[in-house]
Formats: C-alpha cells, structure tokens, sequence
C-alpha cells in the first residue's frame, strides 16, 4: 500500500511516501522529526537556532551534525571554486526576513566571504566578527539524505522523500514503474517543461524565477555571485541527478552562481548528471540524460 504525509518543514513542504505492506506512518513521522530537529539547529529564521546563536556570539559549541556539514560544506566551497560559499548573506540585496512575510530592507553591511577563516577547534566553530553563516543551501539535501539513511535502516526500499524539490528517490512505485520528476516550464509556471524517470538517485532542481523581488527598479532573485556580490540571471533553471542529496542541491546553488560556461566546465568533471534551463530559452544537459528517458514537452 501506499502512504504518504506532508508537513511544513524547512519553510517549504516536506513529503515522505512509503510503498509498504506493513504500516510505516510512524516511521515516516519520525522522518518528519529529523527534519524538525535540523530546521530548529540550521534555520536562519529563529533566533534560538544554533546557527543564529552562533552568527550572534561569534563562538559556540555545537553538535558533531553540524560540524558534519560545516566540514562538507568547505569541502564543496573549494570544490566548487568558492561559488558555494555560505558567508554569502542575502540581507546585502535587501532580503531581511522571509518570504512569508515579504520584509526587505536596505543593509549596508561589510561582511568578510573568507570561508577559510571559519575556525573549526574540536566541535568549537569560531566566526570572524563580519561574518555570518547561512547553510540553507546545502542543509535540505543533508536531511533528504539522513531520512533516506534512516528509511533503508528501517528495510523500507520503495519510496519518495521530497524536501521542496530536493529530492531521493527510491525503487520502483506501487505500479513497479519508475517514479517520474517534472521540471516547471520556467517562462509559465502552469506548465511543465520536461519529465525524467529516476529510481535510487537524489535529484535538485533549483531556480531564478520564484524567489525574486524588485528594489530600486533592480531585479533580485535569492542566489548571490560571491565575487560579484549580485545575482546572475544566465541559468533560470537547473536541474541535477547525483547519488546524494547534499550534493544536488550544493551544486545546484553553486552552478547558478556561476556563468554558465563556468557551470558546464564544473559539471563536467563531477559524476553528476544535469539539465539546465537559460534565460534564452536554451537548453543544456548531458549526454547521459536519455538514461532517464528524458521526455521535453514544452
């Protein structure tokens, strides 16, 4: 049988489907409770998260989880060419609170994006008076992954966890049929754009067209150039299939960061597969993509 519960997790909604003949709502609710335990240690938006206690004392100890993700957070941060840089502070574009509320306001802060100058002691982590931390950009994938862990140990194979599209996808569905991920039609957010078949893969899709506001007759999306410190609106769509979730949606931040020539370059030489979207209308992905019976509908 077929269960499926979703709860507002993250600040986007959290989906956990099951194909099981026992019942596992108790195991996909306390899939729900890792995601919980993450989002009041990694959220940016309260004020009694770690990270936040952190980003206010400047030193802290904290929990061996999140040295894990600091540690492969820098690894990716040089991976990427310090692209994936979680120094970077969206408050510079005016982005002060959530997208709930819509509050933005101008802040002219100075901050450093030496991400090299994080100091990690034990499970000390130490910050540089001008920076501030925010791993929203890889913490999602990094829970995906972590509840995918925690279904297998529970001997469950089949089934879907979906953090806002970060995304694992396990077996076959109820139909023995591989699950099937649609890309919205960027340019009409009614429409999908294409269908991929995916089974035993983690898949992000990350985008310039949602998340964005306008200020000052500037256009502003939520993903910032580290050296530029302004938003590039090349890829208005990227989409990647890798054996983590962590890594999907890392890269996925740190692709749309780049040029799009830089993004090509990168991916290249990364065992992850990729479909992106460019703001002309443009499509790019690699060879390796009619593995999954790529299906382009608009």
């Amino acid at each position: 049988m077929k269960y499926s519960k979703t709860r507002f997790l993250m600040w986007t909604d959290v989906s956990i489907t099951i194909n099981s003949n026992k019942n596992p709502l108790q195991d996909i609710y306390d899939g729900f409770s890792i995601f919980y335990s993450l989002e009041n240690e990694f959220s940016r938006f309260s004020e009694k998260s770690d990270l936040s206690l952190l980003n206010i004392s400047k030193t802290l100890e904290l929990s061996d989880r999140f040295i894990e993700v600091l540690n492969l957070s820098y690894d990716i941060y040089n991976k990427t060419n310090k692209y994936f840089n979680p120094l970077v502070n969206v408050k510079n574009i005016w982005y002060s609170s959530d997208f709930k509320k819509w509050v933005f306001e101008k802040t002219n802060t100075d901050i450093s994006l030496d991400f090299d100058k994080v100091a990690i002691i034990w499970n000390f982590v130490t910050l540089k008076n001008d920076q501030n931390l925010d791993l929203w950009g890889i913490v999602k994938g990094y829970c995906v992954d972590l509840v995918s862990d925690f279904l297998h140990g529970k001997w469950y194979n089949d089934f879907i966890i979906n953090a806002g599209w970060d995304i694992f996808l396990s077996g076959n569905n109820i139909y023995w049929k591989t699950p099937i991920v649609w890309i919205d039609n960027p340019f009409n957010t009614t429409e999908i754009f294409a269908t991929i078949e995916i089974k035993d893969k983690s898949v992000s899709t990350s985008w310039t067209y949602k998340r964005k506001w306008e200020l000052d007759n500037e256009k502003y999306h939520h993903i910032l150039t580290p050296e530029t410190n302004k938003n590039n609106n090349e890829i208005i769509s990227i989409t990647l299939i890798s054996d983590k979730c962590y890594i999907s949606d890392s890269y996925a931040t740190a692709c749309i960061a780049m040029w799009i020539q830089k993004s090509l370059e990168f991916l290249k030489n990364e065992n992850i597969d990729w479909f992106i979207i460019w703001s002309d209308w443009n499509i790019y992905q690699t060879n390796y993509m009619s593995h999954y019976n790529l299906e382009i509908i608009n």
